[in-house]
């Protein structure tokens, strides 16, 4: 269990066993926190046959099944990019039958903000007369994407980005790493984007990228080489650019050189906007700031 996450699983198991547990909760959390992970875990607490208080016991047959991903009662969907219609249909049919161990049935639907309006208004009808004993799980990324009418039959649990300290904390038990301020700022403090970039993108990752920009500066790198190497992630690029140029723009002491970060931000901004779109060659788009802003 994610240590951010602890807080609400300890909330969510008290009042499943006190019977008080809403029968739609909305777990809303940004990308890289591990959300889906979250869920995932608290439908195998749902499933469990012992006691909710300490979450799945791990030992009977209802956990088996859990592990084995073979439990008939939990039932799950998802898309990589949108959930339509027949997907929320053929998982509410399954809900109508009875729980084959007995017990709970759980449905997670995973990044429910991509659900079309029509499988929204399918789903909804279930959210306002529920079976008994069945939970539906939905995750969110962006919670204000969901329907007005689904939000309100929907217990909102919005997680907030992890301080830094927990961050630093949670890094250094797991992966023995730890991350400055600003790394942790340019992954907007999500903690699983923060240990992936750490652990498994050295090469490709904010501190790379700044180590990149310090080696154009000393012109050790030129900025054609700079963008090839940066051109795949142009966009997040540009993005830790904003990040650097804001910082620079409050440590600066005089007008003009405030002017002048306010100008580079601007430009960057712009460009930002340039690389969303198709056929934008990003290389030189990369090239053309990378040699503004360095001037």
């Amino acid at each position: 269990m994610y240590p951010w996450f602890t807080s609400l699983h300890t909330k969510l198991l008290h009042n499943a066993a006190e019977q008080r547990l809403h029968h739609a909760l909305l777990i809303a959390a940004k990308p890289g926190m591990g959300k889906h992970d979250f869920v995932q875990q608290l439908a195998s607490d749902l499933l469990c046959h012992q006691p909710l208080v300490s979450g799945a016991c791990g030992q009977c047959q209802s956990c088996h099944l859990n592990v084995a991903h073979s439990h008939p009662d939990r039932y799950h969907v998802v898309s990589e990019k949108q959930i339509s219609v027949t997907d929320i249909r053929s998982a509410l049919s399954k809900l109508l039958e009875h729980a084959q161990l007995g017990q709970r049935k759980v449905l997670i639907i995973e990044n429910a903000d991509t659900m079309t309006e029509s499988a929204a208004n399918a789903l909804l009808k279930t959210l306002e007369e529920p079976t008994q004993h069945t939970y539906i799980l939905l995750t969110v990324n962006a919670i204000e994407r969901l329907l007005p009418t689904i939000l309100s039959r929907c217990e909102k649990n919005t997680v907030a980005m992890p301080h830094p300290q927990l961050i630093n904390d949670w890094l250094m038990e797991q992966h023995n790493v730890s991350a400055a301020h600003d790394f942790i700022r340019a992954y907007q403090y999500a903690p699983l984007s923060i240990a992936h970039a750490l652990v498994n993108a050295p090469d490709s990752n904010f501190l790379s990228f700044k180590q990149d920009l310090l080696a154009v500066k000393q012109q050790q790198m030129n900025t054609i080489q700079f963008g090839n190497k940066w051109h795949a992630t142009a966009y997040q690029c540009l993005g830790w650019l904003q990040l650097l140029l804001h910082s620079k723009m409050q440590k600066a002491t005089e007008a003009d050189a405030k002017a002048k970060c306010m100008h580079n931000y601007q430009v960057v901004l712009h460009e930002m906007q340039r690389v969303h779109h198709q056929g934008t060659n990003k290389r030189l788009v990369l090239s053309h700031v990378i040699d503004k802003v360095m001037r």
